[in-house]
């Protein structure tokens, strides 16, 4: 559900500033490429909060996909 609301934020014609931020934070998550967390402290507390809670809801998705589909997962740290 929070996720469904981020998309929509990225999307949103009114908020530019914060409708960026919120390309760039799904952008990372999709790509699994860093993302600079202190950009979310120049969201609005609400926008923040949802951005806050998308980030559970996506990890808590991925831990399940990766537990499903162990096979796609990396065989091994290069540190290993």
């Amino acid at each position: 559900m929070n996720l469904e609301v981020l998309y929509e934020k990225a999307r949103a014609p009114g908020d530019e500033h914060g409708a960026r931020i919120f390309r760039q934070l799904l952008d990372a998550l999709e790509h699994d490429t860093p993302f600079d967390l202190q950009r979310l402290y120049e969201l609005s507390y609400p926008d923040f909060d949802i951005a806050l809670n998308a980030m559970r809801e996506w990890r808590s998705q991925r831990y399940v996909w990766l537990r499903e589909h162990e096979d796609a997962r990396p065989s091994s740290s290069r540190l290993s």
